[in-house]
Order: C-alpha cells, then structure tokens, then sequence
C-alpha cells in the first residue's frame, strides 16, 4: 500500500509557493493599474498554467510552471496597458447615442 501511495505521489502536480508568489505580484501590480489590465493578467496566467499542465501531459516529465504564464502574463500587461487601456479610455471620452 505504501508503494501506491509512492507512485501516486510522483504522479501529482506539484506547484511551489515560489509559483504563487510571482502570480500574485503580476496580477496585484496589473491591479493597482486598471481592472482591465488586472482581468487580463489573470486569465493569461490562467492560460498558461493551463497550458503548462497540457505540456506535463504530453511529455510526462516535471516542467517548470513559471515561464509560459510569465511570459503571456508580462506581454498582455504591457499589451493592455499601453495600448488597450488608451482605446478604451479614448472610446469612453466619445458619447454614445442610441
């Protein structure tokens, strides 16, 4: 039985707190900008946590879960904060009449 529980075991995911705490400072940095920025920091790093497990399917070896969501979580903040925030502020200074 403990062999199974062994196995099990090495069969898990496993994300270090060290994981955590580069999210967390990602996204509470893209919140203290706008909600915008925020929304899509989180959903990236979502993404790429998603596609980091999608990997650890396929090639059935430990990866490291930090390098893809940083990646797209890092790119879309500049993304969104630099172009996508502007357009919306510039789309909400036009009234709208329906």
């Amino acid at each position: 039985e403990d062999d199974d529980d062994d196995d099990e075991k090495a069969s898990s995911i496993k994300l270090g707190l060290g994981d955590f705490i580069f999210y967390s400072l990602l996204v509470s940095k893209a919140a203290l900008y706008s909600f915008a920025t925020f929304a899509a920091c989180v959903l990236v790093i979502l993404a790429g946590l998603g596609g980091t497990l999608v990997l650890l399917a396929v090639w059935k070896q430990a990866l490291p879960a930090l390098p893809i969501s940083i990646f797209l979580g890092v790119t879309f903040y500049l993304l969104t904060r630099m172009i996508i925030e502007p357009w919306i502020q510039d789309a909400l200074t036009v009234p709208l009449y329906v």
